[in-house]
């Protein structure tokens, strides 16, 4: 890739990384203000880059940031609201500036809806629409109405906000580069977070529930216990988020168009997160993380194509034949929990069965699941008259499946929603490929390739893990879509050599 940033613009990233480091950091809300106000009025003058840089803030979610009253939010939230605030100024300013009647103002969203839908596609849009309408039904009919409106603040308005935002302010090529290696640096800091835990720290976070404080790391009768990378509660969190930056890594670095400096970054990278991902002990993230990279290598290096074949080929071969192993070393081990996830999913079948078409709401699997909370949970301690290891494990939250949890948590439509947005992505991926632009320097087709890659690895791990109502992991599937969009208007913007713009 050419050049894509100059001193200025570097230094601009810098002091706003700087500020929100030292926001974060400092543990202390007085002293630790002053960082968060120098990043917001970096952020007024380029609100580009500060959109573009919120990726980095993506894996600390989990360790929120405490600011007056004991009140915690997470540190994504916090620069989204600061986003969010500049610009409805910068829009308050221009209208200022140029007051105009109401009928105009109506004319122009009017317009600008119609803009949206064409560049989306109606495919997009519909299926976000469906998705939401579904989601929030399931608010309506949710035993913990709280719990389900947290739950669609996180994983619904605040993704989609962020998404129209990057679609308003991220149509550069600067700004779609800076997205990249925004999301790329939050996955180093994981890993290396996870290679400084195993070998030198030893400590880890307890999840939020648990009171979110600073314990020994240890795991008994693991010779390498799982790495969290500290910040997470779960070693699959670590596992999900660097599942899908590795394909993106390794599309960067396979390219030839693009510089020599970036590929081996991105090899490094790559190196860096192998590690990670190996310690977290996540077997579905690396079943996600090997198909998604073979994908990526497989379309991007021509002389890999034929070897590649013949060893999917294979390890095809190879799966029919020792099935029963093969099955048993998927859902055994890690004390059962893949024998417990087979009785989540039927519990979670028993689920849907009774709540059909509007599901059971966002974050409500726990409250019918668990005897905890209910005198008729779907928890099943005994199957056949056996007990079975989903005695131990009473108090879980989620159904370890995305497609039953987006059943769950939005009904039919959200089901529905979410396919249609899929088959919407592919075709802007579709578009991308085969257009010539994209081939040129800029290398816009192998970082779409990437970019769906990552999509890829979230849908496969999502069959047997969380994929999508996590907060984190649902940032990152907006990330990853309006990234994809963007890439796909700047070629087309260059086939009609109209100059990319950075607002709406």
């Amino acid at each position: 890739m050419s050049r894509w940033l100059d001193r200025r613009e570097a230094l601009m990233i810098a002091a706003m990384v700087f500020g929100l480091a030292y926001f974060y950091l400092i543990p202390w809300p007085l002293l630790a203000l002053p960082g968060l106000i120098w990043f917001g009025l970096l952020a007024w003058r380029r609100l580009d880059i500060a959109l573009a840089l919120l990726p980095l803030t993506f894996p600390f979610w989990y360790v929120p940031k405490r600011l007056f009253d004991n009140k915690v939010f997470p540190l994504s939230e916090i620069v989204l609201a600061i986003c969010v605030l500049l610009a409805i100024a910068h829009l308050a300013l221009v209208w200022s500036r140029r007051p105009l009647p109401p009928r105009i103002w109506f004319s122009a969203i009017r317009s600008g809806i119609g803009w949206l839908v064409r560049q989306l596609g109606i495919l997009v849009v519909s299926g976000t629409v469906l998705f939401v309408i579904g989601v929030s039904l399931g608010v309506q009919v949710a035993l913990r109405r709280p719990e389900a409106l947290r739950a669609w603040r996180w994983e619904i308005a605040e993704p989609l906000v962020y998404f129209v935002l990057l679609l308003c302010y991220g149509r550069s090529k600067r700004a779609i580069t800076l997205l990249v290696w925004s999301f790329l640096g939050g996955a180093l800091i994981v890993a290396v977070l996870a290679i400084v835990q195993v070998l030198w720290l030893h400590v880890t976070f307890r999840p939020i529930a648990d009171g979110n404080r600073l314990v020994h790391y240890a795991a008994a009768a693991a010779a390498t216990p799982r790495a969290t990378a500290i910040i997470y509660g779960s070693a699959n969190s670590l596992g999900a988020w660097l599942a899908r930056a590795l394909p993106l890594a390794l599309a960067l670095a396979t390219v030839a168009a693009t510089r020599r400096l970036v590929r081996i970054a991105a090899w490094l990278l790559a190196l860096v997160y192998l590690p990670a991902l190996l310690w977290s002990d996540s077997r579905g993230a690396w079943v996600a993380a090997i198909v998604a990279s073979l994908v990526v290598v497989a379309l991007l290096w021509r002389a890999a194509r034929a070897p590649l074949v013949g060893l999917v080929a294979a390890i095809f071969i190879i799966a029919i034949w020792q099935r029963e192993a093969l099955a048993n070393a998927l859902l055994l081990g890690h004390g059962g929990s893949g024998e417990v996830r087979t009785l989540l999913w039927l519990a979670s079948w028993h689920i849907i069965r009774d709540h059909l078409f509007l599901g059971i709401g966002p974050d409500q699997f726990l409250y019918y699941y668990s005897p905890r909370y209910t005198s008729q949970p779907y928890w099943i301690p005994r199957l056949n008259g056996h007990v079975t290891p989903a005695i131990y494990q009473p108090d879980l939250a989620q159904p370890h499946n995305l497609l039953l949890d987006l059943w769950q948590s939005g009904g039919l439509l959200a089901i529905i929603g979410f396919v249609l947005l899929l088959a919407g992505v592919a075709g802007h991926f579709w578009r991308i490929w085969e257009g010539r632009l994209a081939w040129q320097d800029r290398s816009y087709g192998p970082l779409a390739l990437g970019v769906v890659a990552s999509i890829l690895a979230g849908l496969i791990h999502g069959m047997v893990d969380s994929a999508y109502f996590a907060p984190d992991l649902a940032m990152a599937f907006w990330w990853a879509t309006a990234l994809l969009i963007l890439i796909h208007l700047q070629v087309g913007s260059a086939h009609t050599k109209v100059p990319p713009v950075n607002s709406c």
